[in-house]
């Protein structure tokens, strides 16, 4: 890692956390999470990897198949962590305490062990790399199911026996539904579009908002709302203990 920051990174994704932002590649061991077939510059990648490297900023770069030296370095740096961090033969209260005490060991190593390609510390070299690291986006919410549905002409997507409204300037397209823990959110080309609790009681979950969109030279948007149905909505969204008599005053001469 400490002589390719630059231009590559052999870690997953997750560890952009600990060395604070994402390199421009990361090497992949053709694990299914990221190739959905085949092996090396060959492969078919994963839709959903691809889909959250576009999201994340990176490039994939399958490992060639049978080829050791391709990835050794980070083999070699394993080796080294369980060498020289073994967590065998102590007790440990929680995770983070173990964590922590790692993180100490790892550093206070990289300290000590030169960097070939710069003749420094790995420590030193490490750190003028992180430099040209690409800044850290928020991680995705963890979700356990990942499909592709088509945006209906009334821009309702339907996903687990309910409909979903997304903006306007969808309809026609297919967009990604990802099943959060607690929402379901949807996104397109990479991004997130539009996001509704999951797992309701509502069989129908809508937006007023996602209407109020300009016209797309795919979609025209629907009219605005006239003298009626502004009424309705200014009666709707005051409770019903506040709401004044003249306001239904008003509606009754919008309706005439």
């Amino acid at each position: 890692m400490t002589t390719t920051a630059k231009s590559r990174h052999t870690d997953q994704p997750k560890c952009g956390t600990w060395v604070q932002g994402v390199p421009a590649t990361i090497r992949v061991d053709n694990e299914k999470t990221a190739v959905a077939r085949g092996a090396g510059p060959w492969s078919v990648l994963n839709p959903a990897y691809a889909r959250y490297a576009r999201q994340a900023r990176f490039h994939i770069d399958p490992c060639l198949p049978r080829a050791p030296e391709a990835k050794g370095k980070v083999e070699r740096r394993i080796l080294d962590r369980r060498l020289g961090c073994s967590p065998y033969g102590r007790h440990w209260d929680s995770l983070e305490e173990l964590q922590s005490w790692s993180d100490e060991r790892g550093v206070s190593r990289w300290e000590t062990r030169l960097c070939p390609a710069t003749g420094e510390s790995v420590l030193e070299a490490f750190t003028r790399e992180r430099a040209h690291l690409g800044p850290l986006p928020p991680l995705p919410e963890p979700f356990d199911i990942s499909v592709n549905r088509p945006v209906n002409k009334d821009a309702l997507v339907h996903f687990e026996s309910r409909q979903y409204h997304v903006p306007i300037a969808f309809v026609g397209r297919s967009v990604e539904v990802r099943g959060c823990a607690s929402s379901v959110q949807f996104l397109a080309d990479a991004q997130l579009v539009a996001e509704h609790p999951r797992h309701t009681k509502e069989r129908i979950l809508l937006n007023p908002a996602y209407y109020d969109a300009p016209s797309t030279d795919r979609v025209i948007a629907p009219p605005p709302l006239g003298r009626m149905g502004k009424a309705l909505q200014a009666i709707l969204d005051m409770p019903p203990e506040q709401r004044p008599v003249d306001l239904y005053a008003h509606l009754a001469e919008a309706a005439r």
